[in-house]
């Protein structure tokens, strides 16, 4: 690799692949799974497109000041079938009957890779939606958009902040055109596809059956949105099994950043300035005083509307989205991306050389016990008391405490 940006700020934004002239970069995964650009030297003519494209060297001015908005859907079939409140149908619906296009993030499931595609038309839209926890392939669709754009097209295009970055870097001034609409879902970080190959490896040994499908976030009767869903395993033999986040070993490890991308620890797109048009994320802060029990089970989005063009889009949006705006400190203290980026544990020294030898349960349990133990006895109480009553609970405890 001849390096472009420095190993540990590199986000694999895709920019300096779709911009170069001879094609001689291409994205390979590193030894913990993640990608990184690697250039031909052969065929390399040196023309610094790469370096003058990427992001992480040539730092976007173009961030705003985010307006913050609790919604939802009004569709609950729309809801059914998004992590959230469904903010990201309702800006797709709004592209697509203008006749546009929407890219987006989907997980192959045989793969078990994620890759950007576009699609044109709503029977699509299922293939974009619900949350992806590992970084997505952009292959050539920054590209393809400044083509769509060209042909008068609408675009919406979604994705992770660092690639909204990728995005508007290879466009260049194009990326002011009316016509597009970025969308940023707000990160956490991401894991690589090596993590989530030992979380099946272990998963089908522990069950001793074979996982023909996966899904993050699903919402269900064991498993509501509040709770922060569930993991869906579903098995070839026809048995599904849906684990509570909190005490799901992949969630553990991934809240506790124990296996992110190393540009991840110094993300420079945290904070409420953003690039994107609009950012979407859970709305946690809510609680049932702002909002009926059935939309806490449902989903509620939390929505930032960071520059004109997205107020004047927000407006129009009425038809099929509830929105209402509300108060910064009322999301911020619940979604730490909106602060800094996520402190890099000791854990993260010595993870992946683990894994090589390690079931990733065993290891998650070794590395994150406390944490692991505290959630489940968490689960319990709340299955035990409600969880109107389990809040209550926090609250005195805060006021003993003095918090």
């Amino acid at each position: 690799m001849t390096e472009i940006c420095s190993f540990d700020t590199c986000t694999a934004c895709g920019a300096c692949l779709q911009i170069c002239p001879t094609k001689c970069i291409v994205m390979k995964e590193n030894d913990e799974g993640f990608m990184y650009p690697y250039i031909d030297k052969d065929r390399c003519v040196d023309c610094k497109k790469c370096i003058r494209t990427c992001p992480v060297i040539n730092e976007n001015a173009g961030f705003k000041k985010a307006q913050f908005y609790m919604a939802w859907h009004k569709d609950r079939n729309v809801l059914k079938h998004s992590s959230s409140g469904g903010v990201f149908t309702a800006l797709a619906e709004y592209v697509l009957s203008r006749g546009g296009v929407v890219i987006g993030a989907e997980l192959d499931k045989t793969s078990r890779r994620v890759n950007h595609i576009s699609i044109e038309n709503i029977a699509g839209l299922d293939r974009l939606r619900f949350s992806k926890y590992y970084q997505s392939d952009t292959g050539d669709v920054y590209n393809e958009t400044a083509n769509y754009l060209r042909n008068g097209r609408y675009v919406l295009f979604s994705g992770t902040s660092c690639q909204i970055a990728g995005l508007y870097t290879v466009l260049g001034d194009m990326k002011d055109n009316g016509r597009l609409i970025t969308v940023d879902v707000l990160c956490h970080g991401v894991a690589s596809k090596k993590v989530i190959d030992a979380y099946i490896k272990s998963k089908e040994k522990r069950y001793k059956k074979k996982i023909k499908n996966y899904f993050f976030r699903t919402k269900c009767e064991d498993a509501r949105w509040k709770s922060g869903g569930g993991m869906k395993l579903e098995f070839e033999d026809g048995s599904t099994l849906v684990t509570d986040k909190p005490v799901d070993t992949f969630f553990i490890g991934f809240n506790c950043c124990a296996f992110l991308r190393e540009s991840c620890y110094k993300c420079r797109y945290c904070g409420t300035e953003r690039l994107a048009d609009f950012t979407i994320a859970d709305f946690w802060g809510v609680t049932e005083e702002r909002v009926s029990k059935e939309q806490m089970e449902d989903g509620v989005s939390l929505m930032l509307v960071n520059t004109g063009k997205a107020k004047k889009i927000l407006g129009e949006l009425r038809g099929g989205l509830v929105y209402e705006e509300i108060l910064p400190e009322e999301a911020i203290p619940y979604n730490l991306a909106l602060t800094r980026p996520n402190a890099r544990p000791p854990q993260r020294d010595t993870f992946f050389d683990d894994l090589r030898s390690c079931d990733y349960d065993k290891l998650i349990k070794k590395y994150f016990y406390k944490t692991y133990i505290n959630n489940l006895i968490r689960k319990n109480i709340k299955q035990g008391i409600g969880e109107r009553n389990y809040r209550r609970l926090k609250i005195i405890k805060n006021i003993i405490k003095g918090k």
